[in-house]
This record gives structure tokens, sequence and C-alpha cells, in this order.
């Protein structure tokens, strides 16, 4: 009965290290097709311009580059700044980038006359940023799911 015991013990563990091995290898792949990610401010829209109250609403279209043979599934939870002024969380439900290829990701802002005032010319685009986290899902040999969390400043500073 013992000795039953001790082979089901050593088989549990073996199982263990294999998938634990297995799983470690695919955090790395998984991760490496991440750090290829690129993130670009690729787009500017104003969507509405009010005089009374002052207020305008933006569109910030950003580029996201999977240079990678991996697809991965990515979220955002940041927000935009201007400058150092933080002007709008972004959060971004979950979207695939195509391996080899490129998504787009918006976000709609509204501006009041307190934040105009702030950033003052709100079509300088060089002065916007994301910041935050990005979580990516990518499948290992197609079958085992492995997220990734990377901060967007070592995405964005890429593009």
């Amino acid at each position: 009965m013992q000795n039953r015991q001790n082979k089901l013990l050593i088989g549990i563990v073996v199982v263990g290290v294999i998938f634990g091995g297995f799983y470690y290898s695919g955090q790395l792949q998984v991760k490496q097709a991440v750090n290829q990610l690129e993130l670009k401010f690729s787009d500017f829209k104003v969507d509405r311009i009010s005089l009374f109250p002052p207020e305008i609403d933006l569109t910030l279209t950003y580029t996201v580059v999977n240079p990678s043979e991996l697809p991965l599934e990515i979220s955002l939870d940041g927000a935009i700044y201007y400058g150092e002024t933080r002007i709008t969380p972004v959060i971004v439900e979950a979207r695939t980038i195509p391996a080899l290829g490129t998504g787009a990701v918006d976000a709609q802002i509204s501006l009041n006359g307190t934040l105009l005032q702030a950033i003052g010319d709100p079509e300088n685009e060089k002065n916007y940023s994301l910041r935050g986290t990005l979580t990516a899902t990518g499948q290992y040999m197609g079958v085992l799911p492995v997220t990734v969390t990377l901060d967007l400043s070592e995405l964005e500073s890429k593009g």
C-alpha cells in the first residue's frame, strides 16, 4: 500500500515538473512576442467642438504592430496624459492582434474648459502619451494560454 502511494506521489511530481517546464517555456515565448510589440500614435481627430461651454471631443488612435508569429489578445488599462496632466482613463477590452499584423486602438476623450486651459493647444499631438499596463495573452503551441503584463511606456518608446 505504501509503495503504491509513493509511486502515485512520484508520478504527480513528475507530471507537475513537466507541466511547469512546459508553462515556463510558453511564458518565455509569449513574453518575447509581447516585447516585440510596437505601440505608435497614428492618428488624431477632432470629433466635436463647443464654444459654450468650452468643450472638445477628440479621438486618438494608436496602432499596435505585432511582428511575431504568435497572435496576441491584448487589453489596455491606463490613461492618456497631455504632458504631465492626466486627461482621461483608457480601458480597452481584449482585442486580437494577428501574427505578423497590426491592429488599432482608439481612445475617445472629452476636454472641458478647465482641461483646455491646462493643456493649451489640444492639436499638439506630440504632447500626448499613453501610460498604464498592457496585458497580452498568447497560446503556446496553440494549446496553453499564457498571459504577460507590460508597462505601456516600454512599448510606446519603441514607436
